[in-house]
C-alpha cells in the first residue's frame, strides 16, 4: 500500500511542478506584455486569454491534490476535537466518502464539458486573433480526478489502517531522521 502512496505522491509532485511552471510562465508572460505595451505601444496577442483560460486554471486546480496530500486544506475541528477518538474516526471516514463522491462527480461532469468544448472547437477572439481554448477545459477534470484519487487512497488507508506512503502523513509530533516535524 505504501508503494501506491509513494507513486501517487510522485504524480502529485509532477503536477505541482506543472503548477509552479504555470505561475512562472504567467508572471513572465504578463511582464513581457507590460514591457512591450509600454515600450512599443502594442500588446502581446493572447495574454488575457492565456492568463484566464490556461495559467489560472492550472494554478487553481492542479494543486488541489497537493494540498490534500499534505493535509493543508482549511479545516475547523472545534466540535470534532471534543468527540471520542472512535467518533472522530467515523466522521473522518464519512468526510473521505463525501469528498470522493463530490470530486468524482466534478471529474465526470468537467470531463463531459471538456469533450463538448473540444467537439465544437471552443475559442476566444482577442485583438483579432482566434485562440483555441478547448484544451484548457481538460485541466479541471485532471485536477479533480487527482484529488479524488488522493481522497480515495486516504479512505482506503483509513479503513485498512495501512501505512500511507503519502508525502505528509507523518504526525506533527514525530521526529524522523533527526528532524522535528512539529
Amino acid at each position: 500500500m505504501q508503494a501506491l502512496g509513494r507513486g501517487l505522491s510522485r504524480l502529485i509532485h509532477f503536477t505541482s511542478v506543472i503548477g509552479v511552471l504555470a505561475v512562472t510562465l504567467m508572471m513572465l508572460h504578463i511582464t513581457a506584455d507590460v514591457v512591450v505595451r509600454n515600450l512599443f505601444g502594442i500588446a502581446l496577442p493572447g495574454t488575457i486569454a492565456a492568463v484566464s483560460n490556461f495559467y489560472m486554471l492550472v494554478v487553481a486546480f492542479l494543486p488541489l491534490a497537493y494540498a490534500e496530500e499534505g493535509d493543508k486544506h482549511i479545516s475547523v475541528e472545534v466540535v470534532t476535537d471534543l468527540l471520542p477518538a472512535r467518533a472522530q474516526a467515523v466522521l473522518r471516514g464519512f468526510a473521505y466518502v463525501l469528498s470522493a463522491a463530490v470530486f468524482i462527480a466534478m471529474t465526470r461532469q468537467s470531463w463531459l464539458e471538456a469533450m463538448k468544448k473540444q467537439a465544437v472547437g471552443a475559442f476566444v477572439i482577442q485583438e483579432g486573433w482566434r485562440i483555441p481554448i478547448w484544451p484548457s477545459y481538460y485541466i479541471l477534470p485532471v485536477g479533480t480526478a487527482l484529488m479524488a484519487l488522493v481522497v480515495l487512497y486516504r479512505l482506503a488507508t483509513h479503513v485498512t489502517g495501512a501505512a500511507s506512503g503519502l508525502r505528509d502523513d507523518t504526525p506533527d509530533d514525530v521526529v524522523v531522521g533527526g528532524k522535528d516535524h512539529g
